[in-house]
């Protein structure tokens, strides 16, 4: 489909160049600071400006991400990184920082924001919110239903952008605290350690269970875009920018084939899929009532090919015999399963067919009779992959007359050029240049292009080889430049300077004499209830008639969840409605259109990480807001007049979930719900409780049973849990 972009990732340039080759509209990238993807090559400034360049050419799109949350320290260091960017035409850019959001539209005004699915945006409510910050696309979080994309779309213009191929975080995005709070290694900061891949071994009344119970299964979702496309959704994302230049470039084939022929899927589309990387045979996402989580296995475990048949052990090699349905080639490397577990993995340098489908591997590894055979890298596969090229056709007239300049004219696609020598052609006294000499020297046009026609109009004139191929080389270099044209932002560099909030000295911030206690238990919390602490109430499920008796007597916050549908917004709104004297804890940009907003606090999801978001809600008339959990440096926050609060005494949650943890490891249903038999993990030392929470439909919280203790800056009201 024409109007449907098809997004790609690239973590180096063999990726970008492999996705604009294969068909992406646009590509996201990241420079070596401030985006999500910390740990990976990623891009720099030396060569952001010619990646740039490089896919405008191919008319195609890059958004840059810068889609980690910013200390106020960082700040200097971001804008001229953003300015650096918008001089390079970048088109658009990912951000994640409310803060940060803020500042760039005072500073550059033009500029083009998508906000990140760190963002955590599931509802028209926080769509319609981002909206009217500046933002001109939302990245849906994955959790989000096809029912609520055809919400926003019917409400909004807003651009939708969807992932719809890759790793699936178990986590709701942007609220995954596991790496930072264990390890110092935060998501939010693009510093994760992927604990979630790890083993955790899981205990309920009556089941014990290893494995990788956090890992989830890659997602595809080719046999539902045209659902997707229908629905609303205008940029289809693919995730990968960690993953090799040969996945992104079959897997963004696979996309713009099925777009390309009306949602049909290509032969062996799933097949092809899984040889360039397949982790636990996909899933489709939240869209199916299906199992996401794949404990056996948390990497690769590429396509299924045959079996040991039997293996011969030696003193220093063994010979493996394999009965395998397709061809294994010298360089593939193999993968070896018992009962779905892995057992080891080898790369098949020393191949022979033996027999009919059977092949012999020499290798010091030594695998049991019957292992299942995985390939992991089809190296022809690869290759062929790695081999595709792209050029733009170029037509080209040539117009040589003695005693005139030489004239070129290029044509490609819309642009067209017109070149005149400086200097003038002289008639030839011996050897003319030929047609032929023209058309060699022409057909040397480098990467980008290639030369559809050439027509030439000459006379017997002599040019040295040396003044023609200049000629040559300054004709594209200014047909380059004509196809750029269009991608020259008007932006506000020179126009506007860069807006920063003043340094107020700690000396003159406001003190802070209110402390939250948060609980979930009522009694506990009326047991604390004076005229300096804010009752905040963790509920599990929400009691109406109970909540509703307890406000009689006492104001309360509600400390909502993360992830909220359209049904339980309107339930929420029509009961805080009825009720004065209940608030809210805002855990995502939906809750911030429930209530009027005196009634409302900024809660720690909703990750206030410096000064300028600070600001930011406090110019929203937002006055109370908790500060993120992930560190406790919070002496640099410079208040702008808001009350700020940050936990001290707490046993932090970890992950959100919106999958089951009891359907997905000991059975059950809706109707038959096994929540309280308990669910607790354990990874090494650590052990989390499995908390629910829920309005109109459940959602989990990984919890830990670890008291977590901080001290705060004076400035900072405390908040405990009890």
């Amino acid at each position: 489909m024409a109007n449907i972009e098809l997004l790609a990732p690239a973590g180096n340039l063999d990726s970008l160049k492999m996705a604009i080759f294969s068909g992406a509209n646009a590509v996201y990238l990241g420079l070596d600071d401030f985006n999500a993807r910390g740990n990976i090559e990623n891009f720099n400034r030396e060569n952001l400006a010619q990646c740039v360049d490089f896919a405008h050419l191919f008319g195609v799109k890059i958004y840059l991400t810068i889609n980690t949350l910013i200390k106020d320290e960082e700040v200097d260091d971001f804008l001229n990184l953003v300015k650096f960017a918008l001089e390079s035409n970048v088109d658009a850019f990912i951000i994640q920082d409310i803060g940060m959001a803020y500042l760039l539209r005072f500073s550059f005004p033009s500029i083009v924001l998508h906000a990140s699915t760190q963002m955590g945006v599931q509802t028209l409510e926080g769509v319609q919110f981002l909206e009217r910050l500046g933002f001109s696309r939302v990245v849906l979080a994955r959790e989000t239903s096809l029912k609520e994309i055809r919400r926003i779309k019917e409400n909004t213009p807003i651009e939708i952008e969807y992932f719809v191929h890759g790793a699936l975080c178990v986590a709701f995005s942007g609220n995954c605290y596991l790496c930072s709070l264990l390890a110092g290694a935060s998501g939010n900061r693009g510093k994760c350690k992927q604990f979630c891949r790890l083993k955790y071994s899981l205990q309920t009344e009556n089941v014990q269970k290893e494995g990788y119970l956090l890992s989830t299964k890659d997602f595809c979702m080719l046999p539902s875009l045209k659902e997707l496309c229908e629905a609303g959704v205008t940029s289809l994302k693919i995730e990968g920018r960690a993953r090799r230049a040969s996945y992104v470039g079959e897997i963004v084939r696979l996309y713009r084939y099925s777009l390309d022929h009306q949602f049909t899927l290509e032969d062996q589309a799933i097949e092809n899929a899984k040889k360039v990387f397949n982790r636990g045979n996909f899933v489709q996402g939240y869209f199916k009532d299906e199992k996401i989580i794949y404990d056996k296995c948390q990497n690769h475990i590429g396509e299924y090919i045959g079996k040991v048949i039997k293996c011969n052990s030696g003193r220093k090699f063994n010979e493996i015999f394999i009965q395998s349905s397709q061809k294994i080639n010298r360089g593939d490397a193999l993968k070896f399963f018992d009962n779905e577990k892995e057992c080891g993995s080898i790369v098949a340098n020393d191949v022979q067919m033996v027999g009919d489908r059977l092949y012999k591997i020499t290798s010091t590894f030594l695998p049991k009779k019957l292992w299942q055979v995985n390939r992991i890298v089809d190296i022809e596969f690869e290759k062929k992959i790695l081999d595709r090229k792209r050029k733009l056709p170029v037509m080209v007239e040539f117009i040589a007359r003695a005693n005139h300049h030489l004239k070129v004219k290029l044509e490609c696609g819309d642009s067209k050029i017109e070149l005149k020598s400086d200097f003038v052609l002289e008639p030839a006294q011996n050897q003319p240049i030929t047609r032929e000499d023209v058309k060699n020297c022409f057909e040397k046009c480098g990467e980008i292009f290639y030369i559809k026609s050439i027509k030439t109009y000459m006379d017997d004139i002599f040019i040295a080889k040396s003044k023609l191929n200049e000629f040559r080389r300054q004709a594209f270099s200014q047909l380059q430049n004509e196809i750029l044209k269009c991608y020259q932002l008007e932006n506000d560099l020179e126009k506007h300077k860069i807006q920063k909030n003043e340094k107020i000295s700690l000396k003159n911030q406001k003190n802070v004499s209110k402390k939250m206690i948060l609980s979930q238990n009522l009694e506990k919390l009326a047991k604390n209830a004076d005229e300096n602490t804010i009752l905040v109430y963790d509920f599990n499920r929400l009691s109406f008639d109970e909540l509703e008796n307890f406000c009689k007597e006492n104001k309360i916050y509600l400390f909502l969840p993360v992830i909220s549908t359209e049904e339980d917004l309107c339930v929420l709104k029509s009961f805080l409605e009825r009720i004065e004297n209940l608030g809210i804890v805002a855990s995502n940009y939906s809750h911030l259109s429930l209530i009027s907003r005196d009634r409302i606090i900024i809660g720690n999801n909703m990750n206030v990480y410096n000064s300028y978001s600070v600001k930011f809600y406090k110019e929203n008339n937002f006055e109370n807001i908790i500060l993120r959990i992930e560190d406790n440096k919070f002496a640099k926050i410079f208040n702008s007049g808001a009350r700020l609060f940050a936990f001290s005494s707490y046993y932090p949650n970890f992950m959100y979930f919106k999958h089951c943890p009891f359907k997905e490891h000991i059975g059950g249903d809706c109707k038959n719900c096994r929540y309280k038999e308990g669910i607790s993990y354990s990874l090494n030392q650590y052990n989390f409780d499995l908390k629910r929470k829920k309005i109109s439909s459940c959602q989990f919280v990984l919890k830990s049973k670890q008291k977590f203790d901080k001290s705060l800056p004076d400035n900072i009201g405390e908040i405990i849990e009890i």
